[in-house]
């Protein structure tokens, strides 16, 4: 069940989008041939991402990035995206898919997320086009800072409680 929150100047939306997580060396063959797959070049710097209409691209550790595909696609594609890249011998890619996806604009998404977690979103330790991974009410969650918003990512088993939180923190 998709969700919608609103408080003061602040609106999370749950968003149904799809995720692999592909791990490789990052070397020259690993960009050209995610590269050949998905005409986007990953980015080399940690918890740096880049992002168009269709993707969102995060490296999220030294061998290990995170492709959240903004464009809905059907199974059979996300099975054929995988399988492509699969097929390098220096890439392994895995649906992760089963994560929910939120997301937060607003002036005061800042003020409402310092309710619920200790990282530092001042722009100076949180910049825009990167990610960090961290918890939120205690739920291993991603954040990616896409400049006027935050998507924040966790898995979908912790859903109902992240959404509980949410909902304890608007009202407070």
């Amino acid at each position: 069940m998709m969700s919608t929150f609103s408080a003061k100047d602040l609106l999370i939306e749950q968003q149904d989008f799809q995720q692999i997580l592909i791990r490789g060396k990052g070397d020259g063959s690993f960009a050209e041939a995610v590269n050949k797959e998905i005409s986007f070049l990953p980015p080399s710097d940690n918890l740096r991402m880049v992002g168009n209409d269709k993707y969102l691209f995060a490296k999220q550790s030294f061998d290990q990035w995170s492709l959240v595909c903004l464009a809905k696609k059907s199974d059979k594609e996300m099975i054929n995206l995988i399988s492509s890249l699969n097929q390098n011998e220096g890439i392994l890619a895995s649906d992760y898919s089963h994560t929910s996806y939120f997301e937060f604009t607003g002036e005061n998404k800042n003020y409402y997320l310092n309710k619920i977690t200790h990282f530092d979103f001042r722009q100076k330790k949180f910049p825009a086009s990167t990610m960090a991974q961290t918890l939120i009410a205690r739920i291993d969650c991603c954040i990616y800072n896409l400049k006027d918003k935050y998507l924040i990512t966790c898995h979908s088993s912790f859903e109902d409680y992240f959404k509980d939180r949410l909902q304890d923190t608007i009202k407070i």
